[in-house]
């Protein structure tokens, strides 16, 4: 009786050091559906969220699977047609679901609403204190979610900045300095000329560019030219755009050039020495360092080249993950983006990532501090406005957006920034 007794007595002393949910049946269910699975330390930071949420709300029992092993295909086209069916039928399968600006886009394309998140989404406005959580700038004013129908669908966790990555060998090779602060069009068109120039008696040539499907690295260039730009009107602004453009061409930038490059035949490229400079935004940081870590030491940044000095600097912050409103276990789903916007994890994304982030927080690090790619983006924010990323801007928002079409003709030279010009007003 005595031993029995003890043991009791001792199950019950070591319940009193459980977080006090634990102390309880699980009694909620939760479905959380993951997102940056493969891409590194990015994959391990939800991972360790997961096991210490689940730790600390043990009366919760959480259902996770990643966005790519549930879809058809990881990508926005078939996570928004997973929410638009989930909408439609009524069955709501997930009650956490990847969601950020493009797939709000698509899903608003696909129901034909643009204020769909109104109708189906929990709105993080409406929860207290969750506005707290995040750095200012982005839940405040008139223009605050506006990329969401006005909806504050969840924590602002992904950050980035747009960058020009360059090879160091490759330029040292070349006999250049970039330069990574306040690069213009010219100091571009130089290291260009300079590539061009070593090609004509190089065993091996080199490529200024490498470029790869769906990368939109022309198009960034040719909006933070656009942005950067002190002419009088949109019309010479484009001019100056699309010149600019056809003056590379003369230069041949795109040695290894194909409409089939995966962005990792683009990295193999930069391994190889083949290719001086890859134009993506700073979220490509977690990829090269699971893949590519050796390329990765000789990989800089430089921001992205404009004509006049640059009082700005393109990227953004977007929320990762959305609650349905009608799920039936959103109080359980808020708790979980309510333990995504604590300062440890701000923390923690920098760190792992490199990259900024939404979530108010503590950024002190010195570890963070001694990073190269970490402290450019320190650099660039330093005293400039944000810009938003091209792409989450509607066509009508922008005037750049004419000009897209025309910039890989332009780089291949079969159009000239005339012609090209031309075409835009004819469309017009």
């Amino acid at each position: 009786m005595k031993k029995h007794l003890k043991l009791i007595l001792t199950g019950l002393t070591c319940l009193s050091f459980l977080p006090a949910s634990a102390q309880n049946t699980p009694v909620q269910q939760l479905r959380w559906m993951g997102h940056w699975k493969g891409e590194g330390l990015r994959e391990q930071l939800v991972r360790e969220v997961l096991d210490d949420f689940r730790f600390e709300n043990q009366d919760v029992s959480v259902e996770f699977a990643f966005a790519a092993d549930i879809l058809s295909e990881k990508s926005v086209y078939a996570e928004a047609a997973f929410i638009s069916d989930m909408i439609r039928s009524g069955n709501i399968q997930w009650d956490v679901v990847w969601l950020d600006f493009s797939i709000y886009q698509k899903v608003a394309s696909a129901l034909n609403d643009q204020d769909w998140g109104q109708k189906y989404l929990v709105d993080f406005s409406e929860i207290p204190d969750f506005k707290e959580t995040q750095k200012p700038f982005l839940v405040e004013g008139s223009d605050a979610f506006k990329e969401t129908g006005g909806v504050f669908i969840g924590p602002y966790i992904e950050g980035f900045f747009y960058a020009l990555w360059y090879n160091t060998a490759v330029a040292e090779k070349l006999g250049l300095t970039i330069c990574e602060e306040e690069m213009t069009a010219d100091n571009l068109l130089s290291y260009a000329r300079r590539v061009n120039e070593y090609n004509r008696t190089a065993d091996t040539p080199v490529s200024t560019f490498v470029d790869f499907q769906w990368s939109g690295s022309f198009c960034r260039m040719a909006y933070n030219l656009y942005l950067s730009s002190q002419q009088a009107d949109d019309a010479t602004k484009l001019r100056q755009v699309l010149n600019t453009f056809e003056s590379l061409s003369r230069l041949s930038p795109l040695v290894y050039s194909s409409e089939t490059n995966t962005w990792q035949d683009a990295a193999e490229l930069l391994a190889e020495d083949k290719a001086l400079f890859m134009i993506d935004p700073t979220w490509r940081y977690n990829l090269l360092q699971r893949d590519y870590p050796d390329l990765l030491t000789k990989l800089r940044l430089a921001q992205v080249p404009g004509y006049e000095r640059q009082v700005f600097c393109v990227g953004g912050y977007m929320p990762v993950w959305a609650v349905m409103k009608a799920s039936p276990n959103r109080d359980a789903a808020i708790r979980l983006m309510q333990f995504w916007s604590r300062p440890e994890i701000a923390e923690k994304w920098v760190r792992y990532t490199k990259n900024p982030t939404g979530v108010a927080g503590n950024l002190y690090d010195p570890e963070y501090g001694q990073d190269i790619f970490a402290e450019y983006q320190r650099k660039l924010a330093l005293n400039r406005i944000i810009r938003p990323d091209i792409f989450s801007l509607k066509k009508s928002e922008c005037p750049v957006w004419s000009v897209f079409n025309a910039l890989s003709p332009l780089l291949t030279g079969k159009l000239t920034a005339e012609e090209a010009y031309h075409g835009i007003k004819e469309v017009e």
